[in-house]
């Protein structure tokens, strides 16, 4: 059984950070980052994830002036959330959604939704 992971860039939004699941086509290139920045083996990457620990897979994109990492981490069971379609065609955290005069829409989409 394949243990649900999330990520993300080290980029922050004003939303805070933007949390991404872990899809085979990104997996790689995670252990890959985190093996380098952290200094470690594979299967120590992978204790280090199953044992609750986030680990950092590479600079944030601002990482010169904050000085921040995208982080790995397997989130705790009560803090997955529950995905939802909205009207603009994105799929958020049920928390995200937001209510705009057009329908429901994604925090990227509200301003445009809004009109």
């Amino acid at each position: 059984m394949k243990t649900q992971q999330r990520y993300h860039d080290g980029y922050v939004t004003s939303y805070g950070f933007m949390w991404k699941e872990v899809t085979e086509e990104v997996y790689e290139k995670l252990m890959v980052g985190a093996m380098d920045i952290e200094g470690k083996t594979r299967k120590q990457i992978k204790d280090m994830l199953e044992n609750g620990q986030s680990v950092r897979w590479c600079e944030s994109p601002n990482f010169f002036y904050d000085h921040s990492y995208g982080v790995i981490e397997i989130p705790k069971k009560e803090e997955i959330e529950v995905m939802v379609m909205c009207d603009c065609g994105h799929e958020v955290p049920q928390g995200q959604r937001m209510s705009a005069s057009l329908g429901s829409s994604c925090p990227d989409c509200y301003d445009e939704m809004s009109s």
